[in-house]
């Protein structure tokens, strides 16, 4: 018995699933793609929940393996193209992984590494893994147990814990199912197109892949973001949805003027956006030039998500990221152990319906300390939520700057230094400092053509801020330390200022 794995192959199998450059493929075609992965890697010996790994960029294939490792009901690991050798081989052996997938540009450091890890098997993916996928099945029974994702959290020190994957309950149609129940929640419409502009090795990029694909959206594949490529493939596409994250938006709204006028972006219905905060001057002129389109989410690896938030959302209440989704509850709570009212600042305890929290693989300690008796659990955000429910972020419990006793939250200083016209991007960290404990320091890249002064700069934060959460230095750089994905890498910066280094070059 045969079933589609993705619901464009039953409802518009001749219209078009994928689109990679200059090749395409219909639903129908797509869904037997995923048919012939899912047999392939029995005929290597996979079976259902074996590790199955991918280091590879964005592609047509990487799509084929995640969608068709989900249909096998494979346990899913994908990896971050930039991780050194020491880091994929830590994960790579930490997560049991049988099978490896890589593409040509990733296959000497994949070999490499999966040797040193014990991996049994690397499959090169390139141009549809060279004849090997033509040569498996294309049906897949109806009824087998659906594939789940591990993802590894960064974490803040140390090694990344591997989250342990959610039991396999779920046959691969249920899993489709769930996936369109989450799109519909965002906001996600059957039918139109799906640009996919992140890298999908992060995680979310490719859920959101997954759940435009069961709305039948056709998936746009961009394989490395540029700007000026990425409104072309909007207007050439007709493209209805994409992800962004805010160093993409960043580059969006810094394209010249004439450029972003010539393009019709007529087609774009919604641009969804997160995995870091997003400088509110971008993400103003962003709808200032595409409309109340923005929808920005907050989440995280452990399930503590999404919350969702609009553009109107967003403007009524500056700074939120939106409120809880059906599914999640968010409580604050003081380092008392008390839960806090609206307005107050806390660490944010999480309560998923189905009763689920993270477990950290190996680490029963830090499995431990994330929960709470009752079963909440927390990723370390803090913040606080309004009177209407919506919630505001403050910080990771580790940024914060502790100076002469007093919390300092480097969001809260980040928002302000960001409203000064001569800022681009900024960044707030605590340093050593033998009186205060700490004392608060600044990164400011300026924009370009801005007359802009430390002296000024901290005087003019001075008018906004109380004194004591204001900078007592700011060092003028040209780029901040940020992933792909746009998230500050504060512990460099912390790093460099404890060895008394400049970031400024």
């Amino acid at each position: 018995m045969s079933k589609a794995f993705l619901p464009g192959a039953s409802a518009t199998p001749d219209a078009v699933g994928l689109v990679d450059d200059a090749r395409s493929w219909t639903c129908r075609e797509l869904d037997h793609l995923t048919a012939r992965f899912a047999n392939g890697i029995g005929t290597l010996g996979m079976r259902v929940g074996d590790r199955i790994a991918i280091l590879a960029r964005n592609s047509a294939e990487w799509l084929v393996v995640y969608f068709g490792s989900m249909r096998a009901g494979a346990v899913f690991v994908p990896l971050n193209h930039h991780l050194q050798h020491d880091e994929l081989v830590y994960i790579l052996r930490d997560s049991a992984t049988r099978l490896l997938c890589c593409d040509a540009e990733n296959e000497v450091r994949a070999q490499t590494a999966a040797s040193e890890a014990g991996v049994e098997r690397v499959l090169a993916i390139d141009d549809m893994f060279d004849g090997w996928l033509d040569r498996q099945l294309d049906v897949w029974p109806a009824g087998h147990l659906g594939g789940v994702p591990m993802a590894y959290t960064s974490g803040t020190t140390g090694r990344p814990k591997g989250l342990e994957p959610a039991p396999q309950t779920r046959t691969a149609e249920q899993v489709v199912e769930d996936m369109e129940r989450l799109a519909i929640l965002y906001g996600y419409r059957r039918g139109g197109a799906h640009l996919v502009a992140s890298t999908m090795d992060h995680g979310a990029p490719a859920l959101h892949a997954l759940m435009a694909a069961t709305m039948g959206q056709t998936l746009v594949i961009q394989r490395r973001f540029d700007a000026a490529e990425a409104l072309g493939l909007i207007e050439r596409h007709r493209v209805t949805t994409t992800h962004m994250v805010p160093t993409q938006i960043i580059r969006l709204v810094r394209l010249p003027q004439d450029a972003r006028d010539r393009a019709d972006l007529s087609s774009l219905e919604a641009v969804f956006h997160g995995a870091a905060p997003c400088p509110p001057w971008a993400k103003t002129a962003a709808i200032e030039w595409l409309g109340p389109i923005l929808i920005e989410y907050f989440g995280a690896k452990e399930g503590c998500g999404p919350f969702l938030c609009t553009s109107s959302e967003w403007l009524a209440r500056p700074g939120t990221v939106g409120r809880a989704g059906p599914h999640i509850a968010v409580t604050v709570v003081g380092d008392d152990g008390r839960d806090l009212p609206a307005g107050e600042i806390g660490t944010l305890y999480f309560r998923r319906a189905d009763g689920r929290a993270p477990t950290y693989r190996g680490d029963p300690v830090k499995t431990a300390a994330s929960r709470l008796p009752d079963g909440r659990f927390t990723v370390g955000d803090v913040g606080w939520l309004d009177d209407d429910g919506y919630l505001h972020l403050a910080d990771r419990r580790a940024d914060l700057i502790l100076t002469g006793g007093v919390n300092v939250y480097p969001a809260e200083v980040e928002a302000a230094l960001g409203q000064h016209p001569a800022v681009e991007d900024c960044a707030v960290y605590g340093v050593p400092d033998e009186e205060w404990g700490e004392a608060v320091k600044a990164a400011v890249v300026p924009r370009a053509g801005a007359d802009i002064a430390e002296a000024d700069l901290i005087a003019w934060l001075r008018e906004r801020l109380a004194h004591f959460k204001c900078p007592r230095s700011i060092e003028l750089v040209a780029e901040l330390p940020r992933e792909e994905i746009g998230k500050l890498k504060r512990r460099v910066l912390r790093d460099a200022a404890r060895a008394g280094r400049s970031i400024a070059r």
